[in-house]
């Protein structure tokens, strides 16, 4: 579903070339310090940044030959300073600006069952600069459900939330790999990963089956 090969974003020796591979459903975390890649790397899995080196598979294609076939089947929430919503704009008003960009016509009995999806305690009317941070993240999620995408990115979910915020949300992730997508998310803390089957550590260059282990061995022990 999701390669990269030796993947590099800068010719700078001191970033390591990103590989890893994730053929199953479930959800990804992107791990790392902030400027490392992160964000570049759900970008290029959207066609939206080309790699300076190294090749990437998204769902079985080249994402910057073939960006528009990538972005009927990936769903990409909203990534702060490159990939914004219009907060002037209703929460409807953005689903149906983001339903043309992909060319796709979107009714107000969809967005309720989306928004539905993920409880939200707002309307569709609401403007986005009246939302909070987390009704936004739940904007933001819905949207990139839009077209039911095999593949969900979201950067930085849990960014600025409470305990029982970022719970939330894990529900809702976690729903999401029940229903048979891949959800890819990015985080700089080790203790969002919670939730994550797989782990990119980028500093690493790939996975972490290390960082894994040593979670999966602490969990138990406070159990």
């Amino acid at each position: 579903m999701l390669q990269f090969k030796e993947v590099k974003f800068s010719q700078d020796p001191r970033f390591k070339p990103i590989t890893f591979s994730v053929e199953q459903p479930g959800i990804v975390g992107i791990y790392g310090p902030a400027k490392t890649g992160k964000t570049a790397c759900l970008l290029a899995m959207i066609g939206g940044i080309k790699p300076v080196a190294g090749a990437i598979s998204v769902l079985g294609v080249n994402p910057v030959k073939k960006q528009r076939e990538v972005r009927q089947k990936v769903g990409l929430s909203f990534v702060e300073g490159v990939y914004e919503p219009y907060f002037s704009l209703s929460v409807l008003d953005n689903f149906k600006f983001q339903g043309a960009l992909l060319g796709k016509k979107v009714s107000q009995e969809e967005v309720e069952k989306l928004l539905a999806k993920v409880e939200a305690n707002f309307s569709k009317k609401d403007k986005l600069e009246d939302l909070n941070s987390l009704q936004r993240l739940k904007v933001g999620i819905t949207l990139a459900l839009l077209g039911d995408p095999q593949l969900v990115l979201i950067d930085e979910p849990f960014k600025n939330l409470t305990g029982i915020e970022r719970k939330y949300i894990e529900k809702i992730l976690l729903g999401l790999k029940e229903e048979g997508k891949l959800v890819v998310y990015t985080t700089l803390k080790e203790e969002e990963l919670g939730i994550a089957d797989v782990v990119i550590d980028i500093a690493r260059g790939g996975v972490s089956f290390e960082l894994l282990k040593d979670r999966q061995s602490r969990a138990k022990t406070a159990s």
